[in-house]
């Protein structure tokens, strides 16, 4: 992965954030943060390069990763760039899921990926906790904060699922099943909603983002 340096400004702390975390990033702002807002391709924030990566999830998408795999797709993709990977679950939700399916989730990706969760009540809540845990990493000037740049695959297969997982709302999973559905990337684009949704994980929702994102204009 290439690495591009973030330059941190004197007694300051600074964290890298997903562009679609904008009320996250608002909050860490207030609390003092430096926050540059990209477009990450592993984890919602970044405190320290190739050190701690951050994925912030509610308790319903938790429970949905869980649900249609994509969340052992994210924790592969965060271990294989960064050393400590956490999740952060945030509030509670009406979804509901056994104990004993959430308990083995959480403990297969401990595991296996060496992962942390951390459980925080509300928005704010999580802003502080992702606060101090860049404040911790950094405080000392040991660790410095860069953020990585995917290098495109080679492979022809790997570069179609690299492409339709680059849209929101689609892992690297998803991208798989609507290439296996559909064969390749022109019929995902000309696909109708009503088609998109066949294919297992695409809600009506989603399908409905693909295709706006994929019809728009630009302008």
């Amino acid at each position: 992965m290439e690495t591009q340096r973030i330059l941190k400004p004197a007694n300051k702390i600074v964290i890298l954030a997903d562009y679609r975390e904008r009320e996250v990033a608002e909050q860490l702002k207030k609390l003092g943060a430096v926050v540059n807002e990209l477009n990450l391709k592993v984890g919602d924030f970044v405190c320290s390069d190739k050190r701690i990566v951050v994925e912030r999830k509610t308790h319903g998408d938790f429970v949905s990763s869980i649900v249609d795999g994509r969340i052992f797709e994210q924790m592969r993709n965060m271990k294989e760039n960064y050393d400590k990977p956490i999740v952060i679950i945030e509030g509670r939700s009406s979804r509901e899921i056994s104990d004993n399916a959430l308990n083995a989730t959480i403990a297969s990706l401990i595991t296996k990926f060496n992962a942390s969760f951390i459980s925080t009540k509300s928005l704010q809540d999580t802003a502080a906790m992702i606060y101090w845990i860049a404040k911790k990493e950094q405080e000392d000037g040991t660790y410095s904060l860069g953020f990585k740049q995917g290098k495109k695959p080679k492979d022809i297969r790997k570069l179609q699922e690299f492409i339709l997982s680059g849209m929101h709302g689609v892992s690297n999973i998803l991208a798989k099943r609507l290439l296996a559905h559909f064969g390749n990337i022109e019929n995902v684009v000309n696909a109708p909603e009503n088609e998109l949704v066949k294919v297992k994980g695409v809600g009506r929702k989603l399908a409905n983002n693909i295709k706006k994102l994929l019809t728009t204009n630009y302008s």
